[in-house]
């Protein structure tokens, strides 16, 4: 049998496989090879070196690890970071040229399901080539700052100065406090700025190194309304504009991105096999993919996304004057320095247009009746129908002929408007394709609040009424709202709301509505939150389509009940492009309108209310230029000075009092000092609940002595003992692909009720359900099971978490917890698709024990059983307690959506 050696470290492999498999496991063998692969793939297409490199290539051995199947390379970004050629060797290419692909690293599987890293395939030719060294602008800034003398905080004499700036400059501090502040006898005598006034403060903020310039335009417009003379009201309107490719060397040149930026497209797998895609960000869509292909070898594309407000699109639509630098850079290239140091010839082509459905359908030109992304007649919106997509050409032709006085027959076949498109001499752009799904007015605010919501309420026994009732009695989590009132009067809806409201409302209808209608429901929420997926996999784009289609299934419940007569709405229809455009562009968070909304709150909200209120747009830039100059400061000294600045590490007495004391791996965290120190067991009985407190505490020191005899102080448990009792702890619920690159903090109560006193209100208890192992798990102690993620897993409620004293021996080590136990996980309710269950007793009492807080793997939410109608009797506070029946909700958040439904279908009958 044949040896394949590593010609790195010299390990003998007795297979091809095996050597690929070393490879991808050993990150220094791993360096090598790509190093010298990619060298050796320059060497072959370089034209002047012709067949004598190529004949090097055949020979190399190393060759032969891209023959049959992926091989194992570095992670994807590798390229992002290659040092820059030296005067003596060619430009390095940014990207390998495997044709094949390249594991990040060990293929350890997340509970989600998707790998930790992916198998990755590189863009067969160059792509993102850095051309030469370049100097970023932080590079030039501290380069310019060393010469002068060092003193990084210039303008400002000092760190300190420069802290107070910072915060005078972005905390919200109007003017006149500020010169109030600055005048202060404390702030001149003692603290003694070099700056007196908010003159001279100013004045300093301007010297900051600035981002591209505002320049304004200003033009007459005339409207479609008439004066008193019967003439057309003429009005000057004024457009204050960037240059564009300014904006994005601004961005593609700062090193604060560095680590998150991307030069090349790819294609990630969830196995060496390349069988499971993997979309997330827009480099590992098909839109970069097929663009790469219209460019020469080694350019860079960069990716442009627009969003825009309808009132200054409907006023500029047509004027190109913004646009000539995009069209250029567009066509021909910029050479830009990037964020690694590099230059770079880059194109910047618009890949994505964020709006809400009127501005889509004016950048579309077309109706509001109409769909802006494809032909479907505005009449069968509510069908499963893939329409053929608009095409730009032909709609240019269109409007064109239009122009002309013609009057051709699809204009109004299309549902066009006439309008002069701003995005038809922008190169290799698409703009239908471009327009991307809009999580919150779709989704949130359209599908669900508008439609859903208000269906579904008319279907439910007793209307209104009934569903208040049950939001106000809804058990509570940390991670929830709670609708003391119901959600009838509630008057003004936000995204925060509508998403509080998604968590519960299945559970709400359940008992009370045709179950056609839990159907319906079900798959609206599903589909939504895979639309929230920070990553898909081909498996999860299949389940979000399948979760679509089942909602068309079972829409016509609706019309049988005489609540719709059809569905022709645009917000509903929108939904059948979502997965299209996830392969496209990547994941629909990164496009979501909630971001632009929320900028234009922090930014263009927050200017006009810094204005005089006259003449405010020009005082809006100046104060925009003076944010963005602090924030572009305060990244550079991050930069140049990493150490966290004074003002990042937020200090509260609450802080300092109780610091949490996190395990050696991080899993649990608990305060620094209980909460309820010396806590008598009589009132861990009689405010806790933990009823068979002594009795469990014995049976769990009895497992950890084995036969051993128990330590004396723990043979003695009486009703004056007492035990450290923590009012909360929290669990680290692990990173998730599809939800968060990093671990999300979980906090799980445990506290009694507070009564009322003279001005303070009365606290209710909080005693919060868990998932938990009532055993530790003999054979994966995190618990992690890849073929069914809830086993060994069972629902409890948490009724104290305490401490043992170090006399009590091994079972003092973590802080322990009183638990009372749910049935395990054998029922899913058909119509809901969640699981159903109840307490679980022993001898008619509620089974309980006492676990270490280290198999406790989670938070979760119980959503009451109502039946037909809600018991009046029931209280938010103790319908724990009162009810018997609970389903388990799928839809606190989207990690509990990926366990609860994601990962668990299929495995559980």
């Amino acid at each position: 049998m044949p040896s394949y050696v590593c010609k790195y470290c010299h390990q003998s492999k007795q297979s091809l496989k095996g050597l690929r498999s070393h490879l991808a496991q050993k990150k220094s063998c791993r360096d090598a090879f790509r190093r010298r692969f990619s060298a050796i793939i320059q060497a072959t297409t370089s034209i002047t070196q012709g067949q004598r490199e190529a004949d090097q290539f055949e020979d190399d051995p190393d060759s032969q690890l891209d023959v049959d199947e992926p091989a194992p390379f570095d992670p994807p970004n590798l390229h992002s970071h290659n040092p820059p050629p030296t005067d003596n060797e060619p430009p390095p290419n940014t990207t390998s040229h495997s044709r094949r692909a390249s594991v990040e690293d060990v293929e350890d599987e997340e509970p989600g399901g998707l790998p930790k890293r992916a198998w990755v395939t590189d863009f067969p030719s160059p792509a993102g080539t850095a051309l030469r060294e370049g100097e970023t602008a932080f590079a030039k800034l501290q380069r310019e700052k060393e010469e002068a003398g060092g003193n990084l905080w210039l303008p400002f004499a000092s760190k300190d100065e420069w802290e107070l700036a910072r915060w005078l400059t972005t905390a919200g501090v109007s003017q006149s406090a500020i010169d109030d502040f600055l005048k202060l006898p404390i702030t001149r005598d003692r603290t003694h700025p070099s700056f007196h006034n908010k003159r001279t403060f100013f004045q300093k903020i301007d010297t900051l190194p600035q981002g591209p310039a505002w320049s304004c335009e200003s033009w007459e417009v005339t409207g479609d309304e008439l004066n008193e003379k019967g003439e057309p009201i003429v009005e000057t309107v004024e457009l204050w504009k960037r240059n564009t490719v300014d904006c994005i060397q601004e961005l593609i040149g700062n090193p604060a991105f560095k680590d998150n930026m991307q030069y090349a497209p790819e294609k990630l797998y969830a196995e060496e096999e390349c069988k499971t895609r993997i979309f997330d960000e827009t480099w590992t869509g098909e839109w970069w993919w097929d663009k790469q292909k219209v460019f020469p070898a080694g350019v860079t594309i960069a990716p442009v996304i627009l969003s825009s407000d309808k009132t200054q699109l409907s006023q500029f639509s047509g004027d190109k004057a913004a646009w000539p630098p995009l069209i250029e850079a567009g066509n021909q290239g910029v050479e830009m320095v990037c964020a690694d140091g590099c230059v770079r010839r880059v194109h910047p082509i618009l890949a994505a247009y964020i709006a809400d459905h009127p501005e889509q359908c004016l950048v579309a030109c077309c109706k509001e009746n109409c769909c802006p992304k494809c032909t479907v007649p505005p009449d069968r919106r509510g069908e499963v129908v893939y329409s053929v997509m608009r095409d730009p050409r032909e709609i240019e032709q269109l409007l064109e002929e239009k122009w002309k006085g013609e009057s051709p027959a699809d204009f109004k076949a299309y549902g066009l408007r006439l309008i002069d498109p701003f995005w038809k001499d922008l190169p290799h752009c698409n703009i239908f394709a471009c327009i991307t799904p809009d999580l919150l007015h779709q989704l949130h605010k359209g599908v669900f609040k508008d439609h859903i919501v208000s269906w579904a309420s008319a279907c439910m026994e007793g209307g209104e009424a009934e569903i208040d009732r049950r939001f106000k009695v809804m058990t509570t989590h940390p991670d929830l709202r709670h609708f003391r009132k119901g959600i009838s009067l509630v008057s003004q809806w936000t995204g925060t709301e509508y998403k509080n409201m998604e968590k519960v409302f299945l559970g709400v209808l359940t008992g009370g509505s045709n179950p056609a209608v839990l159907r319906a429901v079900r798959a609206v929420l599903d589909f939504i939150y895979y639309a929230h997926f920070e990553a898909h996999s081909s498996d999860s784009l299949a389940k979000l389509e399948a979760a679509w289609n089942s909602f068309h299934a079972e829409k016509s419940i609706f019309v049988d009940l005489d609540i719709r007569d059809d569905f022709d709405i645009a917000k509903v229809h929108s939904a059948l492009h979502y997965g299209q455009s996830i392969r496209q562009l990547g994941t629909a968070d990164g496009y979501n309108t909630e971001a632009s909304e929320r900028l234009h709150i922090d930014f263009a909200k927050r200017a006009y209310r810094s204005s005089n209120k006259k003449a405010y747009t020009q005082q809006m830039t100046t104060w925009l230029s003076r944010q963005e100059a602090v924030r572009r400061f305060d990244a550079f000294l991050r930069w140049a000075e990493p150490q966290p600045l004074v003002s990042e590490i937020p200090q509260t007495e609450q802080d300092s009092q109780h610091d949490e004391q996190p395990t050696s791996l991080a899993r649990y965290s608990v305060a620094k000092d209980p909460g309820f120190g010396a806590t008598k067991v009589k009132t861990l009985v009689e405010k806790f609940g933990c009823a068979n407190f002594v009795r469990n505490l014995e049976d769990h020191l009895r497992r950890f002595s084995s036969s051993q005899p128990l330590p004396l102080v723990a043979q003695n448990i009486h009703d004056r003992t007492s035990f450290d009792v923590y009012k909360r702890m929290h669990v680290r619920l692990p990173a998730i692909r599809q939800i968060s690159r990093t671990p999300i903090k979980d906090t799980i109560r445990a506290t009694p009720s507070v009564p009322a006193k003279p001005l303070r209100k009365a606290i209710p208890a909080h005693f919060d359900t868990v998932l938990a192992r009532e055993f530790p798990s003999p054979v994966d102690p995190s618990g992690h099971n890849q073929d069914n993620p809830l086993h060994g897993l069972c629902v409890a409620r948490v009724r104290a978490i305490f401490r043992l004293p170090e006399e009590y021996g091994p079972a003092s080590k973590h802080p322990v917890a009183y638990m009372e136990w749910f049935t395990p996980f054998h029922t899913v309710a058909p119509d809901t698709g969640m699981f159903k269950i109840s307490w679980s007793t022993r001898m008619h009492r509620r089974r309980t024990s006492i676990i270490p807080v280290t198999q406790i793997e989670r938070s979760c939410h119980l959503i009451p059983h109502f039946g037909r109608e809600v018991n009046l009797q029931w209280s938010s506070g103790d319908i724990l307690d009162q009810c018997s029946t609970f389903y388990v909700n799928p839809y606190l958040r989207h990690h509990d959506f990926v366990l609860l439904r994601h990962a668990v279908a299929g495995t559980v009958t």
